[in-house]
């Protein structure tokens, strides 16, 4: 069974807690200084807030569309259809 990967906002969300724990544990002597290792050295995200747009989005709806698209989806169904029926009328004509 694989593994579920984590996504990009789990991620810094994880990066953030280890931050937030590293500022509140107290050192255990001053006199040891080591430098962390690579992989814990991670760069401070810059998430920006999107800001709400101020323009109302007119409401469309979601049964709404496009009646030049309806009328070339049928059309399309209506010719696959009929190649599938008269392909079968051949084979039965052939076979028969």
């Amino acid at each position: 069974m694989a593994k579920k990967r984590k996504t990009k906002q789990e991620k810094i969300i994880l990066q953030l807690k280890r931050e937030l724990a590293k500022k509140t544990q107290v050192p255990a002597s001053s006199g040891i200084k080591s430098q962390p290792r690579q992989e814990a050295v991670f760069p401070t995200p810059k998430i920006k807030a999107k800001k709400a747009s101020l323009t109302e989005k007119p409401v469309v709806s979601v049964l709404s569309y496009d009646p030049k698209l309806i009328k070339r989806d049928l059309t399309k169904t209506l010719i696959l259809s009929l190649a599938v029926v008269s392909l079968e009328l051949m084979l039965y004509l052939a076979l028969r």
